[in-house]
């Protein structure tokens, strides 16, 4: 029986990868691998520097950083790397600073597009020796590819360097049937951007370092703007421009998966997503507080646009930095931009959207070419080479990741990014990886699961169903999904 489920679950998880339009952890409908990123990362990162060669062990209590640099930084050898950032999206710089500790060892990049197509040209390219070392996004991905062999398995190369998954990333969920094939390094962070010129208009004074949906809620009143004719002439608030960010009250209260209950059981009569969408409507069609997203869905707009054009006063996103001091595509940027965590739907919750989401997943391929190399650079690229993930609106996953480092990465240094951001605050904030997160790792179904959501949340969002006639829907077509699969 065991034997059985275990040949379901493959066929599945392939099936997934081929139809999946959102793997794991990723927003659906939605880009977070751009396909023409344009974001340039400085050729160094002074003051952020790996260390060089020789590490000693760790004080009680600090992190153990000292298998990350082979004793030998002169061994040679090539590493194909595969990801889905281009080299100006921070890899360039990222293989650079890594050259500058093994000058011996050439790192080749090849950035692929994170859809179905592509990942199934990673896998025959896996297939054929191509791939050295690949970053898989979602799960379901990186899953299938150890299931079937394309990874390496590298539990004894953990053990015999004394890695711990949860003391480095925070998480050890990832395993394939208890093997490490990967290290969750990459990830994803939720907050809400403020531009602080409206917020510091509406005297609502320091940013909070906690808050719920109902205070956000408040500070969006006094943030929005109505002319005299009633013309909306700024919305004090928005949600991301995906029709599924209100799913994420589930994870935010389980720390778990979003389409998934505790009970493994499909999440969508959970009676805080009938409150979060409830929520979401109220806010945009009712009390139009909320800039709408039937109107992100209809002009083909998205939510980092509606702020940097000064349209919404503040906004939940997950990468906005990246876009601020784009002053060629955003020439109106003129104000600081403040950052609040993602709110909480009550007081004293924990809040397990504050950190950083694992979402992308580096590890080795099964028929490498040359494993001391890889060995070298994958263990390098998933602690210090993952700062560089924010020049494409991604975060480090790494608890030694330094603070501080992502504005550097994206600004260039410290005062640049003061004509841009509250730094003091975006640290705090973004990218935070010793913060409360959550996981996704129930599979069952997941693209069929996941697929009920769209329609009956679109014909929610457009006013045709309430919330919980929407929810209705979901909750029927989900169950005869989950009892076929189960």
């Amino acid at each position: 029986m065991r034997n059985m489920f275990k040949r379901v679950m493959a066929l599945l998880l392939a099936l997934a990868m081929v139809l999946s339009l959102a793997a794991c952890g990723e927003q659906v409908d939605e880009t977070d691998a751009p396909k023409n990123d344009t974001t340039e990362a400085p050729a160094s990162n002074d003051g952020t520097q790996a260390p060089s060669g020789e590490t000693e062990a760790p004080d009680d209590g600090a992190l153990d950083t000292s298998w990350i640099i082979e004793e030998d930084t002169s061994i040679s050898g090539k590493v194909n790397f595969w990801t889905a950032f281009k080299g100006s999206a921070g890899m360039d710089a990222m293989i650079a600073e890594f050259n500058e500790i093994y000058p011996n060892i050439e790192v080749v990049l090849t950035p692929y597009s994170n859809n179905s197509d592509g990942n199934l040209g990673v896998n025959t390219a896996l297939t054929s020796g191509e791939i050295d070392v690949l970053v898989s996004f979602g799960v379901s991905h990186l899953f299938n590819r150890a299931e079937t062999g394309l990874l390496m398995d590298i539990t004894d190369k953990c053990a015999e360097e004394g890695i711990d998954l949860v003391e480095q990333w925070n998480f050890d969920c990832y395993k394939y049937e208890d093997a490490i094939y990967s290290f969750p390094c990459g990830g994803l962070s939720y907050y809400v951007a403020i531009n602080m010129d409206m917020w510091n208009e509406a005297g609502l004074g320091e940013l909070p370092t906690e808050w719920t949906w109902d205070e956000y809620l408040e500070a969006c009143k006094a943030m929005h703007k109505v002319a005299a004719d009633g013309t909306i002439e700024v919305y004090g608030g928005s949600d991301y421009h995906s029709y599924n960010y209100w799913m994420y009250a589930n994870a935010q209260e389980y720390g778990g998966d979003v389409y998934y209950s505790p009970d493994g059981t499909p999440s969508y009569d959970e009676p805080l997503l009938l409150q979060a969408l409830e929520r979401k409507l109220k806010a945009e069609l009712e009390d139009e507080l909320w800039y709408p997203c039937y109107r992100y869905r209809a002009d083909n707009i998205q939510a980092q646009m509606t702020f940097c054009q000064g349209e919404v006063a503040s906004v939940v996103i997950p990468n906005v930095v990246r876009f601020l001091h784009d002053t060629e595509t955003y020439p109106d940027v003129d104000w600081i931009t403040g950052f609040a965590p993602y709110p909480t739907e009550y007081e004293g919750q924990e809040n397990h959207m504050a950190g950083v989401a694992p979402f992308s997943h580096a590890g080795m391929a099964a028929n490498c070419q040359d494993e001391d190399a890889a060995w070298a650079f994958l263990k390098w690229y998933s602690t210090y080479g993952v700062k560089y993930l924010v020049a494409a609106g991604h975060q480090p996953g790494w608890n030694g990741t330094e603070a501080g480092a992502a504005v550097e990465i994206i600004y260039g240094s410290v005062e640049e990014a003061e004509k841009w951001i509250d730094v003091e605050s975006y640290n705090r904030v973004v990218g935070n990886p010793n913060l409360p997160s959550y996981a996704e790792t129930n599979l069952l179904a997941y693209t069929e699961i996941t697929g009920v959501l769209k329609d009956p949340t679109m014909q929610a969002i457009n006013g045709e169903l309430t919330a919980k006639e929407a929810l209705d829907i979901m909750i029927k077509e989900a169950e005869a999904v989950y009892e076929a699969a189960k």
